[in-house]
């Protein structure tokens, strides 16, 4: 049989493309490895030293909930177990009008304190008796058959919150955004202070990530020469 001469090349020059093959430093890729990297952020770490709180514009106003004040003391309370500077109080409202949009009158208010940022806006709180159908099984007639199904009351409660945050520094706007969170409940005396805490925490959960980035795990490999 006549030997085949492109296999014989082929196994000739397996070992002089291994000894030709250029050097990898010896490394040898192992295991990857898990490492943390801060996210992006608002209030970048080390950048500015105080929070200032002020009292938030009340959209709703109630005579039986001070809105504005309850936010206030719950973000400062808040951001006082997460901020390592300083966290602060301030009234600031202006016969009720918005200043966020007024630099000269922000820069005033910091009285210099330019590492500083202000956590100002305004909010509102509401709530509404609605009529919704009772959560029962469906008849097994068929599913659209509610005939069987009484109404039932419900207390429905909106939170919305204009939320800024104000460089000291310049008086302009670092950050603006808007939340919205409700929640309903069967019991139709349900306090707004009770609300008021279940949707803050809400808003606080996704409020705080963005001001202090939320840390992104990244895989990277591990080398070994």
């Amino acid at each position: 049989m006549r030997p085949n001469i492109f296999l014989a090349l082929v196994f000739l020059s397996l070992p002089l493309a291994a000894a030709c093959r250029l050097p990898l430093a010896s490394e040898t890729l192992e295991n990857g490895v898990a490492a943390e990297r801060p996210g992006v952020s608002v209030l970048p770490a080390g950048l500015f030293s105080e929070i200032i709180v002020t009292d938030f514009r009340d959209d709703a106003p109630s005579p039986d909930f001070a809105l504005g004040r309850e936010l206030q003391g719950y973000l400062a309370a808040e951001l006082g177990r997460s901020f390592k500077g300083t966290v602060s109080r301030m009234d600031l409202s202006r016969d009720g009008k918005a200043a966020a949009d007024d630099p000269a009158f922000w820069k005033q208010a910091a009285a210099g304190r330019e590492r500083a940022v202000f956590l100002t806006g305004s909010a509102g709180l509401v709530g509404r008796t609605l009529k919704a159908l009772k959560k029962i099984n469906l008849p097994v007639d068929g599913p659209f058959n509610v005939d069987h199904r009484g109404l039932i009351e419900q207390r429905h409660w909106i939170l919305s919150v204009d939320l800024s945050v104000v460089s000291a520094a310049t008086g302009e706007a670092l950050y603006k955004t808007t939340f919205r969170e409700e929640r309903e409940y069967i019991d139709l005396d349900k306090p707004a202070e009770f609300a008021f805490a279940e949707l803050a925490d809400r808003i606080r959960a996704r409020l705080f990530p963005v001001l202090f980035g939320a840390p992104t795990i990244e895989a990277r490999p591990l080398l070994r020469r």
